[in-house]
């Protein structure tokens, strides 16, 4: 997309470079394209709202504090997303909880709609999300809902785009047995 004569990239590169010299206003609009994503990527991770709202405020203080580092070896939003899941775990490890994070239900995912049919089928694509383990769940969100790239999730996750494409068409494979299964 074109913002006057400068492409996002360059808009977003000029942005960060506002930011790193301490420009809050330049920050807030690096962040803001992305914050939705952000808050509804911890949401989706976090055990319940106060704990994500803590989580988001630590995983948006954290990328301004630590913008001096960005090194622009990934874009962004992959980087400010990587932020976040530290965060998140920083969250839950300091805190003392040794539980899984759970999986949430999904509803903001999957829009509600009159339609019987169209709740039961969206209630049938839960269940059988619910049946995946949380590393599928984390990646079918990134894809789905944060619509991150394979590259950009391979840079968050610190691994190759062959695994995210090869467990992504594991994790359909899954999908598809458990919904014809239960269908």
């Amino acid at each position: 997309m074109w913002h006057g004569f400068l492409t996002d990239e360059l808009r977003e590169k000029r942005l960060v470079e506002r930011t790193k010299k301490g420009d809050r206003s330049a920050f807030e609009l690096l962040i803001n394209p992305y914050s939705k994503a952000l808050c509804n990527y911890i949401s989706f991770r976090a055990k319940n709202d106060a704990d994500a709202n803590d989580i988001v405020q630590e995983a948006i203080l954290s990328i301004w504090q630590s913008i001096t580092t960005y090194e622009y070896q990934s874009s962004f939003k992959t980087w400010a997303f990587s932020i976040a899941r530290r965060r998140l775990a920083d969250f839950y490890r300091k805190n003392s909880r040794n539980e899984s994070l759970p999986l949430t239900d999904f509803e903001n995912v999957f829009t509600a709609k009159d339609n019987l049919d169209d709740n039961l089928e969206r209630m049938d694509v839960e269940q059988a999300l619910s049946k995946l383990n949380s590393q599928d769940n984390e990646l079918v969100y990134l894809v789905f809902q944060a619509q991150l790239s394979y590259q950009e999730i391979s840079a968050m996750l610190n691994i190759p785009v062959g695994t995210v494409k090869s467990r992504m068409s594991s994790i359909k494979t899954k999908l598809k047995t458990i919904l014809s299964w239960e269908g």
